[in-house]
């Protein structure tokens, strides 16, 4: 207190709020609670492999409420329209990982609670009489890890962080191939897939809290979209799977009224994970009791993507037997 003579000096009584932090494969985690002992960090299998192997960071902000962009990314099905709307399945090789996706665009669910949030599998009818099953899951507090890959490829995990109640910070962390959705066809070759880019364009970072990994395509250029390329190849006209993903969160506004909704069963994901949220809610608010998982980190080594089993299997015990030996 420079301007202050010593004896009216009480720099010593004014603290700054501090949280503990830590750094881990190129993100800073930060411990929020009160309790003096921080619990491990949770086993994100894509936080955890070594450094040199992730070479898919991503961060971009979108201008909307953090559970709706994260509901965007625990529906996986909206990959056969959003993403996929203008294709076929014949567009896509033989034994290509997505072939199945466009195949029937409207599969059937099964879900489960877990330790660390909630699973699901979509499945459908594959080649050679076998079941098509797409595992995803939503991880405490604000995690996803969809099934972007194969189950033996897809090394990755999304956070959709609240920023304030109209912003989040979209965080995605992978290893490379955990993008495998686009089909081996070149996009030069067949204009079915125009649009299916994972490039991400930024514009320069400004220096206000808001002005941080922004894209080109935004709300106020319409995200660029193309109206020819919409009305002969592709689904929205828009040039990019994350501007797309972008498009359909922002424009239900910065929180979308609920009240409007019609749920189907479809939507058996989205529905138990905002119970599961809800639930968290009210015990950590009446007891003090932390979310399921926020102590035990082990729990959260799992991992999502697709996969081909015998008809009448439940795709997610196989799953869960599966993914043992992989994580």
């Amino acid at each position: 207190m420079a301007n202050q003579p010593p004896h009216q000096d009480f720099k010593d009584k004014v603290k700054a709020k501090a949280y503990k932090a830590k750094e881990r494969n190129g993100l800073i985690w930060i411990y929020m609670s009160s309790k003096k002992k921080a619990p491990p960090l949770p086993n994100l299998e894509a936080c955890l492999v070594p450094e040199k192997e992730l070479d898919d960071y991503r961060f971009v902000m979108r201008e909307c409420n953090w559970l709706q962009v994260l509901e965007g990314d625990i529906d996986t099905s909206h990959l056969s329209f959003l993403h996929f709307g203008g294709v076929e399945r014949g567009d896509f090789n033989r034994g290509h990982k997505s072939r199945e996706v466009v195949g029937l665009r409207a599969p059937e669910y099964k879900v489960e609670d877990t330790d660390f949030g909630v699973s699901y599998g979509a499945y459908r009818p594959a080649d050679n009489g076998e079941i098509n099953w797409r595992i995803a899951h939503f991880l405490f507090p604000f995690w996803a890890i969809p099934p972007s890959s194969p189950l033996t490829e897809n090394v990755m995990a999304r956070a959709w962080v609240p920023m304030d109640d109209h912003h989040t910070m979209f965080i995605h962390v992978g290893r490379t191939g955990s993008m495998g959705v686009l089909p081996v066809k070149s996009p030069i070759e067949m204009q079915q897939f125009a649009g299916l880019s994972l490039i991400d364009n930024h514009l320069p970072d400004a220096t206000d809290w808001y002005g941080r990994a922004r894209l080109v395509e935004n709300e106020g250029n319409d995200y660029n979209i193309d109206w020819a390329v919409q009305k002969h190849y592709s689904y929205t006209g828009i040039e990019g799977i994350h501007v797309q993903d972008q498009a359909a969160s922002e424009s239900m506004s910065p929180i979308t009224d609920h009240a409007f909704e019609h749920l189907a069963p479809s939507d058996i994901m989205v529905t138990r994970t905002r119970r599961r949220i809800v639930r968290a809610a009210k015990a950590l608010k009446k007891d003090g009791k932390a979310p399921p998982g926020s102590t035990k980190p082990k729990v959260f080594n799992v991992r999502g993507g697709s996969f081909t089993a015998p008809e009448g299997e439940n795709g997610l015990k196989t799953y869960r037997d599966w993914v043992k030996p992989i994580t």
